[in-house]
């Protein structure tokens, strides 16, 4: 995921496996690159003969999505951002208190 995020465009499964950190198969990149289409993560296109991909939303966006997905299966919400708030740092938490603000 990290690299179609940091890609200004759709890119290829050779493209993919270059920029990673860690030597994989093309057909390992590209069965990962399909079941992250299954899941809705990232979309497919036709380019030519191949296909190129990309993130269908940022990096932020879906950190979201999974907290409110935690949030959603607490039975105890409050305590949950109770602790959440607890191990912010003291600049994240200054950033949460001006979204916050910002969004009222």
């Amino acid at each position: 995921m990290r690299v179609l995020w940091a890609s200004d465009e759709p890119i290829s499964p050779a493209e993919v496996r270059e920029s990673l950190a860690v030597a994989l198969a093309y057909t390992s990149v590209a069965t990962v690159l399909n079941r992250l289409c299954d899941k809705g993560l990232v979309e497919r296109q036709p380019a030519g003969r191949k296909f190129v991909y990309e993130a269908t939303s940022t990096e932020a966006d879906l950190t979201g999505q999974r907290i409110h997905t935690l949030l959603e299966a607490a039975d105890d919400r409050a305590a949950v951002l109770a602790g959440f708030l607890r191990n912010l740092s003291p600049d994240d938490a200054e950033v949460l208190r001006s979204l916050l603000e910002e969004s009222n």
